[in-house]
């Protein structure tokens, strides 16, 4: 949210999670890196292809050593891994994003499941009829075109982050605006999802607005969940993969249904992370076969 205050408060001790949680996760990664750097155990995530790249290079320094003795100073001073700081942080971000955005993106459908109940019998009949009760695979879960379109309705209304940072690689001019080489850009996702001169009544949830028709009519950037660019985000795929099986594996069984609770329209929090000021209530039935 405030990549400059952060850094500055994380110098002085401050965080912005529970210190002993911290911690904690800080101290277990850094048992990691040590357990696959004396080859304790493999494993196949993130911390083991930077512990395996580390290696490569270090093969690399050296046979590039014994064969040009004038580079090597140059070659080892060139940046070519990661600092065990900036894989600690890395795994944090990766942990942080794998579970509350896909968790968030979740919560708010079923909200949205809820309170337009005929959608979420338009959902429905899809999944029986693509699907039915064969087993739930990655093909399968793609050939659901409304499902989609109901998906990315919900990121546009209840997008899981509410805006995202960008530096400027060099100097820009933006209209009346010079933007320097280093600026700090804040883009921010809520308004831009909820501009009536892109969504005409954005406030309604009307999925057709993600038809293929009605996508090519509008500016790539004006749908912006998941960022864009070579920085956008890097468990998209995975992240949408991962609530589609969720949604119908849930949606095959049970019915999701407002209660007493439920409120309408949503108070939200003004939080980076897009959640309800009250919580999210509703009712979960089993469907009759």
């Amino acid at each position: 949210f405030a990549p400059r205050l952060a850094s500055y408060l994380g110098r002085k001790g401050f965080t912005i999670t529970p210190k002993a949680s911290n911690d904690y996760i800080i101290n277990l990664i850094h048992q990691i890196l040590d357990q696959r750097r004396q080859h304790i155990e493999r494993r196949n995530d993130f911390i083991q292809i930077m512990v395996d790249h580390e290696e490569n290079i270090e093969k690399e320094v050296q046979e590039k050593s014994e064969n040009d003795k004038t580079s090597t100073y140059q070659w080892n001073n060139l940046k070519k891994t990661l600092t065990d700081k900036e894989i600690v942080g890395q795994a944090i971000v990766f942990f942080v994003a794998g579970y509350e955005t896909t968790s968030v993106l979740l919560s708010f459908f079923m909200y949205v499941m809820a309170i337009h109940p005929e959608i979420q019998e338009k959902v429905h009949d899809e999944i029986r009829t693509v699907i039915g009760d064969d087993e739930v695979t990655h093909e399968r879960v793609n050939e659901l075109p409304y499902l989609d379109m109901v998906l990315n309705e919900t990121m546009r209304i209840y997008p899981p982050v509410m805006r995202f940072d960008r530096v400027a690689s060099s100097a820009y001019q933006l209209n009346d605006y010079q933007l320097p080489a280093g600026q700090i850009i804040g883009v921010p996702i809520y308004p831009i999802h909820h501009d009536p001169k892109t969504w005409p009544n954005p406030e309604q949830f009307i999925p057709e607005r993600f038809s293929a028709d009605e996508k090519a009519k509008r500016h790539p950037m004006s749908f912006l969940p998941f960022g864009d660019g070579p920085r956008s985000c890097i468990g998209m795929r995975f992240a949408l993969q991962e609530a589609k099986v969720a949604i119908v594996r849930a949606l095959r069984v049970v019915e999701i249904e407002r209660c007493e609770k439920t409120e309408i329209p949503l108070q939200l929090s003004k939080l980076s992370i897009m959640s309800a000021k009250n919580g999210i209530w509703l009712r979960v039935s089993r469907r009759s076969q």
